[in-house]
């Protein structure tokens, strides 16, 4: 029977380095006060004797485990994927380790399950693009851990929020289609009680006026995509707004299949440019948020609440910042 391979310790490290325990903790913790050179030597060490922190224990004594846990609701959306790359980015910069967790799709809401479930990992902070349950805010209170609702109002929670101005978005979305000739509108939003989605659609709906029935107002995670695309055909809806890009290129997927073509029998507007994160090129007109400011504005927000520094107050997001329309080919002038 082979034997266990020995656990190799900080003990262990500072032997080989010749440096005391306390320094070799320091520069393994990026706490200050020790050389490029001393740095080196230790990261050279742990790689030849093949040492790997132990996290759990660590946080235990110091009570923090130098981890934020990003938690969203769909792994597949673009969107997510590159506002989490630099979100990580920068909290690798000060010193944190990022952890992801999703709800694949269940719920726009963080419930008991998954708050329970992030909580269990013991990180330094979360940062949430979903709302938390109406059941889950006091919990998440007095959990004492630092929780930033990222992409969406904070208000009704009582909780720190960094969003953008969602329904100037929509009326950028529906004050586009009027002005190319559009007056079929509909829109296609995600969950009926979502802040965002419904914010998204109240400035869409302010700008179409008449132009959007009421039985055009769709919401893909509760009703049939098929039915949805049915229903915008039989009805000769002529201009959409999708809630996202992702909704917006399944449902141009949709509607080809039923004969109709984009930029020709129908004007589509998306939002979040995802095109730009792919390097796509632009064939879909969509809302731009400013996707890298935004990040670095949620960052800064976990970072402070993490430093509990009584820092001056920052003005939100999106009072300092404003979306743009990005024109694609989706929306060319009706008729040419």
């Amino acid at each position: 029977m082979s034997q266990a391979k020995k656990k190799i310790t900080l003990k262990d490290v500072a032997a080989h380095t010749g440096l005391s325990v306390n320094t070799v903790s320091r520069v393994l913790n990026k706490k200050p006060y020790y050389t490029k050179e001393v740095e080196d030597k230790v990261t050279q060490a742990c790689r030849e004797l093949g040492y790997i922190a132990d996290r759990n224990a660590s946080g235990l004594r110091s009570g923090s485990t130098r981890t934020i846990a990003i938690v969203f609701d769909d792994l597949v959306n673009p969107f997510y994927s590159f506002t989490t790359d630099i979100l990580s980015r920068i909290f690798e910069e000060n010193g944190y380790n990022t952890i992801i967790f999703s709800n694949n799709a269940r719920s726009p809401y963080v419930d008991n399950d998954l708050i329970r479930s992030v909580l269990s990992r013991k990180p330094d902070g979360i940062l949430s693009f979903l709302e938390p349950a109406e059941d889950t805010v006091g919990f998440i209170r007095e959990s004492g851990i630092p929780f930033v609702i990222f992409g969406r109002d904070g208000t009704p929670y009582g909780m720190r929020g960094v969003d953008a101005d969602e329904e100037f978005g929509g009326r950028l979305a529906g004050e586009h289609l009027l002005s190319r000739g559009y007056r079929n509108l509909a829109y296609i939003g995600s969950w009926h009680d979502v802040k965002v989605c419904l914010d998204r659609q109240h400035g869409f709906a302010e700008a179409a006026g008449d132009a959007l029935d009421g039985s055009h107002i769709f919401y893909i995670r509760e009703t049939d995509f098929d039915a949805i695309a049915d229903k915008l055909v039989a009805d000769k809806v002529d201009g959409l707004f999708c809630f996202n890009d992702i909704i917006a290129f399944v449902m141009i997927d949709a509607l080809e299949r039923r004969g109709l073509r984009m930029g020709e029998d129908y004007g589509i507007v998306g939002y979040d440019n995802i095109q730009q994160m792919l390097r796509m090129p632009r064939m879909l007109t969509t809302i731009d948020v400013g996707v890298t400011e935004f990040a670095h504005a949620g960052a800064a927000v976990m970072l402070e609440m993490l430093t509990d520094e009584d820092l001056t107050p920052r003005l939100p997001f999106k009072d300092t910042h404003v979306s743009v329309l990005v024109e694609g080919k989706s929306t060319p002038r009706k008729g040419w």
